[in-house]
């Protein structure tokens, strides 16, 4: 393992873009080989690669998870049956005393170019309430600012605050305190075009990827 994968097909690109175009079920149904072989399949044996190199780096498992090209249309206005992009996730466990929150690595290729990211989109409430402690406190809140300042610095793009006050009952510093807004927290490179996934590096270039962002995943971690 960790190596052998030679990329992400540009046949599959043209599958995402055409499908962004004919975005209905008879149409996949009629070029359902495309998406299984130039897809599906290199969308595993890269999950199953990048995996291997991240618990390799962080030293602990690592439990992936490739999200379904079926969109869940019961709750939403859109209702095309289908994503187009790949997208896939790395969650990180929990410490030994189970406070640990599920922070995790991202990976989306869509019709545009391909995305890192590492971070949580939504801490769960025993998560959310130690992340609050750790920012009041001021050693935990200088360390978060510094590490999210030098995210930016590298030009990495950080999730927008879920509110839009600062929570009332809390005790933190002023230049804190807009970090109580967040109820999740990830940070995100931006790559236009599809050369980092379609190479024989496209493995590399991830591990990479997620190796700048990964100073907010073990900030979460250690909470």
């Amino acid at each position: 393992m960790g190596s052998g994968f030679e990329g992400f097909p540009k046949a599959g690109i043209k599958f995402l873009k055409d499908l962004e175009k004919n975005n209905s079920r008879d149409w996949f149904n009629d070029n359902k080989q495309i998406y299984e072989q130039n897809i599906k399949g290199p969308a595993e044996h890269f999950l199953r690669e990048v995996q291997f190199e991240l618990e390799r780096k962080l030293g602990g498992e690592v439990v992936p998870k490739l999200f379904r090209i079926h969109r869940d249309v019961r709750f939403s206005k859109d209702k095309t049956p289908y994503n187009t992009h790949v997208r896939m996730a790395f969650f990180g466990k929990p410490g030994k005393t189970g406070q640990g929150t599920h922070s995790g690595f991202y990976f989306s290729l869509d019709t545009k170019g391909v995305i890192y990211g590492a971070g949580s989109m939504n801490l769960e409430k025993q998560a959310l309430e130690s992340y609050r402690r750790t920012v009041c406190d001021h050693t935990g809140g200088a360390d978060l600012d510094k590490i999210l300042k030098g995210l930016v610095k590298k030009g990495c793009r950080l999730s927008d605050p879920d509110l839009k006050r600062v929570p009332s009952g809390y005790a933190v510093e002023p230049a804190y305190a807009h970090l109580l807004q967040y109820k999740g927290l990830a940070a995100w490179i931006d790559n236009q075009g599809h050369a980092k996934a379609t190479g024989e590096g496209a493995v590399n270039q991830a591990i990479s990827g997620f190796t700048t962002v990964r100073p907010i995943h073990d900030f979460l971690m250690g909470l």
